[in-house]
């Protein structure tokens, strides 16, 4: 495997990055929501970012010491067939984007263990690793006992 040339500043740009682009999702998302509450619900989930957000920010000025660059512009483009999201769909949707960036994270530890660099990985996983298992406990009670056959 190639070896990872990234620094810990870079990581970390990234992370804000993620998390500025996945409250936009979140607040696209909520322009599909099929009633108030699951637009309410994603807005919910757009303003947690925001928490994430200055969470990565603390930890950039801890890292760096310095201020983060401010993010990119953001532009998501949604799925046409995401329409008129009932609760449980909406939740699909977070719970997918959260498992993503879980996943992401855990790989880049993969590839370089044993190093400050992986250890930063190893925490932005577990970040997002809890908001995967809070959003899925929600989606388990949203979609009722037998919504696992859906997701074969």
């Amino acid at each position: 495997m190639k070896p990872l040339e990234t620094t810990v500043e870079e990581v970390l740009r990234k992370a804000i990055q993620s998390e500025v682009e996945t409250r936009v999702y979140y607040q696209k998302l909520s322009e599909r929501a099929g009633s108030a509450e699951v637009r309410k619900r994603l807005l919910q989930l757009a303003d947690g970012e925001l928490v994430h957000r200055a969470k990565m920010e603390r930890k950039y000025r801890e890292e760096i010491g310095q201020p983060p660059p401010e993010p990119l512009p953001v532009a998501i483009d949604l799925a046409p067939d995401l329409v008129d999201l009932d609760l449980s769909h909406a939740l699909r949707q977070a719970l997918d984007r959260e498992r993503d960036s879980e996943s992401y994270y855990r790989f880049m530890a993969e590839r370089v263990p044993d190093t400050r660099l992986g250890t930063l990985f190893m925490e932005l996983a577990e970040i997002e690793w809890k908001h995967k298992t809070d959003l899925q406990a929600e989606y388990d009670a949203s979609a009722g006992p037998d919504s696992f056959l859906l997701d074969l």
